[in-house]
């Protein structure tokens, strides 16, 4: 069941400050003109970016409770880049609202909101304000490699300290409890909640949890552009489940030292740990060349893509190399009389990985079937073919993992034939 506690929780969290200052604001009387709207409007959007940015580091932590919350870390993820966004809009907003009373009669005076002077708590924010249109811009606009964009993003601390400056130098009297009572315990409560999240996540993370760690056992082509890494624990194994995922921090000297997060290929619990890769740009080229023996350590599991299978039909939809999770999860089947129809699409039969594998496991257990699709022939896959093959779509579940168009098309279908949100599940990552 798909939970919205997340989402609730950060919609009343982020708009915290409006509530405040409804309930223990100067009330109408900042509300009276337009003048002391925009001013006050302007305050409240500065509060909550500020909100909203110290909810971004929170999010950003990866930890089980927000993982709990919002049924996956790849919804987290979506969380993060949506509340980031929103972060920016509102502390663009803040100035703009704040000078927008001056204009057009005194341009001179609103000018001093938006340009360097001797006051540091203006210049502070200055800063603050273009250090993040520049990182977010950056992350928006510009195609660079994953170390590359997480090296950038660890600056947003010092943006967030630049912007956390601002609030506490404004001068007292311009600010005091203008907004609401407690204004300033509020304000202390979201730099703490804030740094706490950057420090745990870039500092404090690796040393107080431990990874799991693992050597290479092999390395097995699977394709032209696709092959399988078997990893074997040092200690302990990792319990998970299939179709989870882990974060892997690779110790070979031709690869940086960022983990990535690579979806697990294996059935519950296999002491080997096993991941799919596809060779999509360097850093998963380079992984063709690990040796065995090299070390790997091994954060997680993440995700609750397949928590829920076993109660009703099945379909599952993968594309390419979005087969990944779908391979452990076909070991884990048992023999039941709820059957699950899997559809594997690709452009060419060279990108139906593990093919052989999955057909061989299809042979062993009765109600599992594998249809795989070419689309450079057979036109890509749709609804109607689904259903023209596994009948009535009405009453089973859905699990895509693939490319962004696809799974837009098969959802897009399925919500057309009434096919409840609730039991459509799929694995959104937009990690860069």
């Amino acid at each position: 069941m798909r939970s919205w506690a997340g989402w609730t929780l950060l919609l009343v969290i982020g708009l915290l400050p409006v509530i405040l200052w409804v309930m223990f604001g100067p009330g109408s009387s900042e509300f009276s003109d337009y003048e002391s709207i925009t001013h006050s409007l302007g305050e409240l959007a500065g509060l909550v970016g500020m909100t909203m940015f110290a909810l971004a580091f929170l999010l950003s932590t990866r930890a089980t409770f927000i993982e709990d919350l919002f049924g996956g870390l790849d919804k987290v993820y979506v969380a993060h880049g949506i509340v980031g966004g929103a972060a920016l809009t509102t502390i663009l907003f803040h100035p703009i609202l704040l000078v927008v009373k001056f204009l057009p009669d005194d341009a001179w005076t609103a000018a001093q909101y938006l340009l360097p002077s001797k006051a540091w708590s203006v210049n502070f924010g200055i800063i603050a304000l273009l250090g993040l249109v520049f990182l977010v811009s950056l992350t928006l606009f510009v195609k660079m490699k994953y170390q590359h964009w997480k090296f950038t993003h660890t600056f947003m601390g010092l943006v967030f300290a630049f912007a956390v400056l601002h609030i506490f130098l404004v001068p007292i009297d311009a600010t005091k409890d203008y907004i609401f009572h407690g204004y300033y315990a509020y304000a202390i409560v979201v730099t703490l909640i804030g740094f706490a999240g950057f420090t745990y996540t870039l500092f404090l993370k690796t040393r107080w949890f431990k990874s799991a760690f693992y050597r290479v056992e092999s390395v097995t082509k699977t394709g032209a552009d696709a092959f399988e890494i078997a990893l074997r624990p040092e200690h302990k194994p990792l319990a998970y489940r299939a179709g989870q995922f882990v974060f892997l921090r690779f110790y070979n000297s031709r690869l940086s030292k960022e983990a990535h997060p690579f979806s697990i290929a294996s059935k519950s619990n296999d002491p080997v740990l096993r991941i799919a890769v596809k060779a999509l740009g360097d850093y998963t080229s380079r992984l063709q060349d690990l040796r065995p023996g090299d070390k790997v350590s091994v954060e997680g599991p993440h995700g609750r893509f397949s928590q829920h299978t076993g109660d009703r039909d099945a379909v599952w939809v993968a594309g390419g190399i979005g087969i990944a999770p779908f391979l452990g999860m076909a070991e884990d089947l048992p023999d039941s009389r709820h059957r699950t129809d899997l559809y594997f699409s690709a452009r060419r039969p060279s990108e139906l990985y593990f093919l052989d594998r999955l057909k061989a496991l299809a042979a062993r257990v009765d109600a599992f079937r594998v249809f795989p699709w070419l689309s450079n022939t057979q036109g890509y896959l749709t609804i109607d073919g689904i259903e023209r093959t596994s009948g009535p779509l009405i009453d089973k579940e859905f699990y895509l993992c693939g490319p962004a168009g696809l799974k837009r098309s098969i959802i897009a279908g399925l919500l057309a034939r009434g096919v409840p949100r609730s039991r459509i599940h799929q694995e959104e990552f937009t990690f860069k």
